[in-house]
């Protein structure tokens, strides 16, 4: 398979990774992983829905906010996509009555990252340890949080 990183900054990534709307019609598949910002709200709308091939599928283990949940509920009753794989909705967990659990196009999956709890805590804890003595050597710090992006 062919793989096409998107990156927030292209710059980052050897000058390429800028798509337009129109180029989600040359994916089979869109996998969103991303933060949830203000930037990234409803990223994936109806135009951008439209877009995509009549038989691709949406992956959102992101978060739910940066889909238009209603836009994709009418693309996946209109079948104008072929389907999507939700690790995330809005609201966290989905109403019962919620139309996506209807649809046999959808696939929802428990969003349960914090059965790893006990590793990520790990991960943080040797993140800390190496940043603190990055920092009393007088080296700069990572992962630096932005608070204007919103991560």
């Amino acid at each position: 398979m062919d793989v096409t990183v998107v990156r927030r900054n292209p710059d980052n990534n050897g000058g390429e990774g800028v798509l337009t709307r129109d180029q989600l019609g040359d994916f089979d598949w869109v996998i969103l992983a991303v933060p949830a910002t203000p930037e990234t709200d409803a990223m994936i709308g109806a135009e951008e829905l439209a877009a995509m091939k009549s038989d691709g599928v949406l992956v959102n283990i992101a978060r739910g906010a940066v889909i238009d949940q209603p836009a994709l509920v009418d693309a996946l009753q209109a079948k104008t996509i072929g389907g999507a794989f939700l690790d995330v909705t809005t609201p966290e967990s989905l109403p019962a009555e919620h139309p996506l659990w209807s649809l046999d196009n959808v696939h929802i999956t428990m969003h349960l990252s914090g059965l790893a709890q006990e590793k990520m805590f790990l991960r943080s804890a040797d993140r800390f340890l190496d940043n603190l003595a990055k920092y009393l050597r007088g080296e700069p710090v990572a992962p630096v949080f932005d608070p204007s992006r919103g991560y």
